[in-house]
């Protein structure tokens, strides 16, 4: 499985291995670890930090939509989104959550 690239602002993207993962809950953990955001990525509901993932076919989703499995195929990279940037106008015709 080839290495999947996750980006944030303000921090050097980084390439991580999807298959080494079991599940959402895992990589979510290892994102938060890996930014520096322990306990800033778990809450989906809450008005905060967001991660979005582009699939094979260049459309953007919500990490956690859909199955872990077909999410490990098609996943080619994931974005960290702050508050701001989740309302801000990041696709033509309105800002993400217009979107997901």
């Amino acid at each position: 499985m080839p290495l999947t690239k996750v980006h944030k602002r303000g921090a050097i993207s980084r390439s991580i291995d999807i298959g080494s993962f079991s599940g959402y809950g895992e990589l979510n953990q290892a994102l938060a670890h890996m930014f520096g955001m322990e306990g800033q990525l778990e809450d989906r509901q809450s008005i905060g930090w967001k991660c979005i993932y582009q699939d094979d076919e260049g459309d953007f989703l919500l990490l956690g939509d859909g199955p872990w499995e077909e999410f490990a195929i098609i996943v080619k990279s994931i974005w960290i989104l702050s508050p701001q940037e989740v309302l801000q106008p990041m696709f033509p015709g309105g800002d993400l959550t217009s979107r997901l």
